[in-house]
């Protein structure tokens, strides 16, 4: 698979379900790897993995100008914490901003398993792509 730029706004990236639809872990997977089955590292602070959907790192989540601008309006902080493989935001960092924050205490390590928090992370993703009817602005 080669490796493919990110999704225009409002598009779909190659291999995502039409309409928005769900997402296979095989199709995760093949969005994330290279060619020769390696995951691809980021290349950049945030990426558009899917339609108004970003992943980033501690750099861009904790530039809140740069959110505003790409008009981020919800973040789900999946390594809350104050040491070093923590990303150090919570719902006090974003006050005043118009993002709405929800974090989970959780270690940004190989071994830490993050299962535990995906339905908590997918319902807090749901009700932000929903927000403002759906526009998530």
């Amino acid at each position: 698979m080669k490796k493919q730029s990110p999704a225009p706004a409002g598009q779909q990236p190659a291999g995502a379900p039409p309409g928005g639809g769900e997402i296979t872990v095989q199709q995760l997977n093949e969005l994330l790897t290279n060619g020769s089955g390696f995951y691809s590292l980021p290349t950049q602070h945030f990426h558009e993995v899917f339609p108004r959907i970003y992943i980033g790192n501690a750099f861009v989540a904790q530039n809140v100008m740069r959110l505003q601008k790409l008009g981020v309006t919800h973040i789900l902080n999946v390594a809350e914490g104050n040491s070093f493989m923590h990303v150090n935001t919570s719902a006090e960092f974003y006050v005043g901003t118009g993002i709405t924050y929800h974090g989970v205490r959780a270690n940004d390590t190989e071994q830490f398993s993050l299962s535990a928090f995906f339905e908590e992370g997918a319902d807090f993703i749901d009700k932000a792509l929903a927000h403002n009817n759906g526009k998530g602005e």
